[in-house]
């Protein structure tokens, strides 16, 4: 991202952060309330039908954390590129405790500053003004995860600065970390049960949250304040007093078919949350692009040569060489000899080796490619093949032309 342009950058965080949104939460409710409902009927915990419009409307205010949330972004990436956050490119720099450890800090102090933010909302001069919005769901679905008033979206989103100036953080371990809270915060709430009942049994697993127990503050509101672990709720006494006999009532009931009243999803809402996903998919889908890490493969011994990472660039795309796989008998850090003008002995890591190119139709063509072997520029055009795992990139030398396959990474 360090090349894209202000406008370009906020719209790939946008997206981002809508995608990180809308698959986990739109994935979930597909599952357990719309493919395999009937399988999790007893399971679900207030059984209750969700009020009218009440999935439309979770998933309205959920689009306006997302753009929230992107600006923020958007102010971090900047800062990243001034030099004033703890983000780090190189992953050497730290190595991989490192990066383990940075994970876990970032959940550890996550899960304090939400404890505690959360009960700062709960505040009777402070609630209806800030927190009410996200309690309009007393019986929560999956779309609630970013159901939030502007206010507490802006609150939610500060753990985001905090982590950047407080924790050295490689972009990936973000990356894991961002999808580790949707995933916990979807499931949150999600109002069905789907943990086994011995869990709060267990004393390596029960110091983790539950649907139940999230789900019980939705509709108590002055408990369970918590958000990946009950360690605060136990130490300063705001855990449920029913928690327990809640959870172990939930996931001792019986499954039982019945015939009538299969669903108790509003059917106004579920419908459209239903199709909504089906539409918003579609569009994905047909907007796909070569954006992404790219795994090179060598003609010669078939094994991997190096990581390519496209990323768009203007109304084009810019591919720059994030990682190189050399031979036992290469340079580890190889350098570009034969490149001509100011790309002449600079390391072939780092260098972008792909720009231009215009779509037209399922290829993207204008473009140009560079060989650090040979120094060559070459014209170039892509396409996607294999429902967008593999990209073909064909360069051409006068009416000759050679074709390789790259393989989408992650």
């Amino acid at each position: 991202m360090e090349n894209l342009s202000s406008f370009d950058l906020f719209r790939h965080i946008v997206l981002t952060d809508f995608l990180r949104y809308f698959i986990t939460a739109a994935s979930a409710y597909l599952i357990f309330w719309v493919i395999f409902k009937k399988r999790w009927r007893h399971r679900i915990i207030q059984q209750r039908q969700f009020r009218n419009g009440q999935l439309l409307c979770e998933f309205g205010y959920s689009m306006s954390t997302v753009a929230i949330f992107a600006g923020i972004g958007f102010g971090i990436v900047s800062l990243k590129r001034a030099g004033f956050t703890l983000i780090y490119n190189d992953f050497g720099d730290r190595g991989a405790l490192w990066f383990l450890l940075s994970i876990v800090l970032m959940v550890l102090l996550h899960d304090a500053y939400f404890y505690w933010t959360h009960r700062l909302m709960h505040h009777p001069k402070i609630f209806r003004y800030v927190h009410l919005v996200h309690h309009q769901s007393i019986n929560p679905s999956p779309w609630a995860a970013y159901s939030f008033h502007p206010f507490e979206a802006v609150l939610e989103a500060g753990i985001f600065v905090l982590i950047v100036f407080c924790i050295p953080a490689h972009p990936f371990a973000l990356l894991v970390f961002l999808v580790y809270m949707i995933v916990r915060n979807v499931f949150g709430h999600l109002g069905i049960e789907f943990l086994p009942k011995n869990f709060l049994q267990n004393r390596l697993l029960n110091w983790h949250t539950t649907t139940t127990h999230h789900d019980l503050h939705h509709k108590s509101f002055n408990h369970n304040f918590g958000l990946y672990f009950t360690w605060w709720d136990k130490w300063f006494g705001t855990e449920h007093p029913t928690y327990r006999k809640v959870f172990d009532e939930v996931t001792s009931r019986p499954r039982v078919v019945t015939g009538a009243g299969e669903t108790l999803i509003n059917s106004e809402s579920g419908k459209a949350l239903v199709v909504l996903p089906l539409l918003i998919f579609s569009q994905i889908l047909s907007a796909q692009t070569p954006i992404g890490t790219w795994k090179t493969i060598d003609d010669g011994d078939g094994k991997a040569r190096s990581i390519v990472l496209i990323e768009s660039a203007g109304e084009g795309f810019l591919g720059q060489v994030i990682a190189i796989f050399p031979r036992a008998c290469e340079q580890p850090e190889p350098v570009c000899v034969k490149c001509p003008g100011e790309r002449k002995g600079k390391p072939v890591k780092g260098m972008n080796i792909l720009w231009g190119f215009k779509k037209s139709g399922n290829v993207w063509t204008g473009g140009s490619i560079l060989d650090p072997g040979n120094g060559k520029t070459y014209r170039c055009k892509i396409w996607l093949e294999d429902s967008g795992k593999t990209l073909k990139v064909r360069g051409y030398w006068g009416i000759f032309w050679r074709t390789q396959t790259w393989y989408r990474e992650g």
